[in-house]
């Protein structure tokens, strides 16, 4: 169990204090005070799980344990060294000619931009869907069905590769969206975000992966926290609520997604659609740096000392050009078991 580590303590200490610090730089209005993201990110993924599944952890090597909590306490002094650092020495660079220009656009000139982008992607995924506007804003089969930016698992054409771009910007695009409402300084602009933004959320949520809903809603988040009107309790409050609406929804987005969501959104009582209690998937990072390092360990693979994050970075290049380009974390989800005859990668989880 993991209370039986020494490291699981430090680790959970030093969170601890770098949380309480975070907390008492956003009462200070401090920009670095928004790193207790980072910090809660950290808490959900490798401290939660072993409390809500300890029998997932009974069969792990003490060692295993310990030392991938001393990893995460690395980690997190790590962060908290270099990042203040980085920011000091971006922050001192001399502006370009680029960012000075930039800086001398208006919000609502940045949202006009931002906001014709998202509706040319908006109808470009609307056509994509045969006209069927309800379709492409509410994906109710989610995985079962078709969405506005579906596409192979493996797309070595062109026309993949701009599917795939496409998607990713619409993404962004709608984070952006988020973030530019709470700098709008007439109410008109303020609400045409706000509506561009509400209006793009249930495809996110309903298309079934909770990553993209995250990237889309979380730099509101983040905004809403840094520079929302409301004092910060109430801003906190408001937090705790969000985080509780996310954990259900994602239960039911983990449980209906293969499926779709009909029976679920005709359903007077969604709960009596499932036999037991939802679980939480997705918290359990700590079991699998344990598995990391067990694989590490085994010799099947070697440290790459940063290649795997090239290998990210250049991942945008399509496959039409890169033939051979990378299959990140199939060789692992491989190592854990989760081959499969279906899809594309030959796994059923990545």
């Amino acid at each position: 169990m993991v209370t039986n580590e020494l490291t699981f303590y430090l680790a959970a200490a030093a969170l601890l204090i770098l949380t309480v610090e975070s907390c008492v730089r956003l009462l200070k209005r401090d920009s670095f005070g928004i790193a207790i993201v980072i910090y809660v990110t950290v808490f959900a993924w490798y401290f939660v799980d072993p409390f809500l599944n300890p029998e997932e952890y009974g069969y792990l090597p003490p060692f295993l344990l310990g030392q991938s909590y001393g990893q995460v306490l690395l980690f997190l002094i790590g962060f908290r060294v270099v990042m203040p650092a980085a920011a000091r020495w971006v922050l001192s660079r001399p502006s370009t000619g680029v960012l000075a220009a930039m800086q001398r656009l208006t919000p609502e000139r940045i949202l006009i931009a931002a906001g014709t982008i998202w509706f040319l992607l908006f109808a470009i995924g609307i056509a994509r869907m045969g006209g069927d506007v309800i379709g492409a804003m509410f994906p109710v089969d989610s995985r079962a069905g078709v969405t506005m930016w579906a596409r192979g698992a493996v797309e070595s054409s062109a026309t993949g590769f701009l599917i795939a771009s496409a998607a990713y910007v619409f993404n962004a695009v709608t984070a952006s969206l988020g973030v530019l409402i709470f700098f709008q300084r007439t109410t008109f602009w303020r609400r045409i975000g706000v509506a561009m933004f509400a209006i793009t959320l249930p495809y996110f949520f309903l298309q079934g992966a909770r990553s993209a809903f995250l990237a889309a809603i979380l730099p509101f988040i983040i905004t809403y926290l840094l520079y929302g009107r409301r004092s910060l309790v109430i801003r906190l409050a408001v937090l705790t609520v969000a985080f509780v609406c996310l954990d259900q929804g994602f239960r039911f987005v983990t449980a209906f997604r293969n499926t779709g969501f009909r029976d679920l959104l005709a359903a007077k009582n969604p709960y009596e659609l499932v036999d037991e209690p939802l679980p939480q998937v997705g918290l359990n990072m700590i079991e699998e740096l344990c598995f990391v390092n067990a694989y590490l360990d085994s010799g099947e693979a070697s440290p790459a000392y940063g290649a795997r994050y090239l290998n990210e970075l250049l991942n945008f290049i399509p496959r039409v050009i890169w033939p051979s380009k990378p299959l990140l974390g199939i060789d692992y989800a491989m190592w854990r078991g989760f081959e499969s005859d279906e899809g594309d990668l030959g796994v059923s989880t990545t």
